[in-house]
């Protein structure tokens, strides 16, 4: 069964993102693919509504930082 492609616009990436959308955001072969690591690498979509679900562009951009330049880390680890 293939899967379906990741949408990649043209320009500017939106603040709020389909499925599609992050999975392209994220360099994800397949949405499929993206799904699978929502809760784990990915965050959950901010909006879940029924099926409607968004994910933001700050929480996608947290998830696929490097793990020493994310804002998250505890600034003691420097000292």
């Amino acid at each position: 069964m293939r899967g379906r492609t990741p949408t990649i616009p043209n320009g500017a990436w939106p603040r709020r993102m389909c499925a599609e959308m992050a999975a392209g955001y994220c360099g994800e072969p397949s949405v499929q693919a993206f799904i699978s690591r929502v809760g784990t690498e990915y965050p959950r979509p901010r909006v879940n509504d029924g099926r409607r679900r968004l994910w933001l562009r700050d929480d996608l951009d947290q998830a696929i930082l490097p793990e020493e330049l994310r804002r998250d880390r505890d600034v003691a680890e420097d000292l």
